[in-house]
């Protein structure tokens, strides 16, 4: 078989398309890190690993400091433990607290709480050059929206991409030195603003990431409506808590091997608004949106690793990938109590129901599995979104809702 011949990345945008007798030559690819944790890690090591001149961007100077600190050892050494593709890879990126290191990357890979993607937008934003691509992995809660809002006029120089998930499972096991993952997601969908990139993005992030090929998605409108953490956190928590009296309790609840009937019936509920929700935004839009209802999404992930799939609720009371998780507590002499200031439901909320609920809002379709969930939770976490039934609240300012941004219609999701 012939040897296959090399291209750099410019040359193959000037191209198009790779063509079967080349391969992509990543050692000119200028790609920057967005983030500290977990994947950030991964990140960082692999595509370092993969030939690509890569940086780390760590807003925070003491961060970013602990991060050096640990590369200077050695590096980023990544191990992967679970997968039929055991390796270990050690990369050592360049790591600045100065946005400015992102000026010359074709690249920037944003793996960071999604509270964080907006900052990093704009600082960012000086410094993308003409061409770039930009985007996180997951991309739940309109990312599109907020990087729309904070790049402004830069949005049309630049590509922004998504997934509907994250490739891995991933720990850090030891800051700035070591990361381990323990399984690799095979296949993810990847969607795009525009939706057909100008450049062929697709493939220059197939060729770096280890383990993980990229399929061209649809519309990013399936990023965010992909019913996932934005309707199970907040689903499971309502299921057990709602009718929380105050009073401590005696030990740690099982998380999602704990739900029950109740429970799997309002995951279910807000599913089937979710898939109402995106066949109503598909028939205005005339594009296809691929959006699977929960049970789908969790048959599809977990598939035979699953002992029971005969329900939601056996899905989640079997599934060998729950086993053991409790709920977010805070303990006390008297106990364990709720933590409703956690992540599940500050982050899942702003970036994940809320703004499912905004869109079914532009494409007039009820919900009232999401309001009655939405409207427990954010009472529970102190926020505000949903009130007197229209996506009105003081909270939507700091989120990926549509109507912060004075969006009456799904059409004007499209740019």
């Amino acid at each position: 078989m012939a040897q296959k011949k090399s291209i750099s990345w410019e040359a193959l945008c000037e191209a198009g398309d790779l063509g079967d007798d080349y391969e992509l030559d990543l050692s000119t690819t200028n790609v920057t890190v967005c983030g500290g944790g977990n994947a950030a890690h991964v990140g960082a090591a692999m595509f370092a690993k993969q030939g690509c001149k890569t940086n780390m961007y760590l807003s925070l100077p003491k961060e970013a400091e602990k991060m050096k600190a640990g590369i200077a050892e050695g590096g980023i050494e990544c191990q992967q433990t679970a997968d039929d593709n055991h390796m270990t890879y050690v990369g050592s990126p360049l790591v600045s607290a100065d946005p400015s290191i992102t000026k010359d990357s074709d690249v920037v890979v944003i793996l960071a709480p999604a509270f964080a993607h907006e900052s990093i937008c704009r600082e960012t934003k000086p410094f993308l050059k003409k061409g770039a691509i930009i985007g996180t992995l997951p991309a739940h809660g309109g990312f599109d929206l907020v990087a729309r809002h904070a790049l402004d006029e830069k949005i049309d120089e630049v590509v922004v991409f998504g997934t509907v998930g994250l490739p891995w499972t991933t720990r850090i096991i030891e800051y700035g030195k070591k990361v381990e993952v323990y399984s690799t997601k095979a296949n993810l969908r990847m969607n795009f603003h525009p939706r057909v990139p100008k450049v062929p993005a697709l493939t220059l992030l197939s060729t770096m990431f280890i383990g993980t090929t990229f399929q061209m998605g649809n519309d990013y409108l399936e990023c965010t409506l992909w019913p996932v953490n934005n309707v199970i956190h907040p689903g499971i928590l309502y299921g057990r808590w709602k009718d929380w009296d105050g009073i401590p309790v005696a030990e740690k609840p099982l998380f999602y091997n704990g739900v029950d009937d109740f429970t799997a019936s309002k995951l279910e509920g807000m599913s089937d608004e979710i898939q109402a929700t995106a066949k109503a935004a598909q028939k205005e839009l005339g594009v296809e949106l691929a959006v699977p209802s929960l049970k789908e999404f969790l048959e599809n992930s977990y598939g035979d690793l699953i002992p029971d799939r005969t329900s939601l609720k056996t899905i989640f009371r079997t599934s060998p990938a729950y086993q053991g998780l409790t709920h977010p507590m805070t303990e006390s002499e008297s106990g364990f109590s709720p933590d409703f200031k956690n992540r599940y439901l500050t982050e899942d909320l702003p970036h994940g129901l809320a703004v499912v609920r905004g869109i079914a809002a532009l494409v007039e379709v009820p919900t009232p599995c999401i309001d009655e969930v939405l409207t427990w939770a954010q009472n529970a976490c102190g926020q505000s979104y949903l009130v007197d039934g229209k996506m009105t609240g003081n909270d939507i300012s700091h989120s990926g809702v549509p109507q912060r941004f004075g969006f009456e219609e799904i059409s004007e999701l499209i740019f």
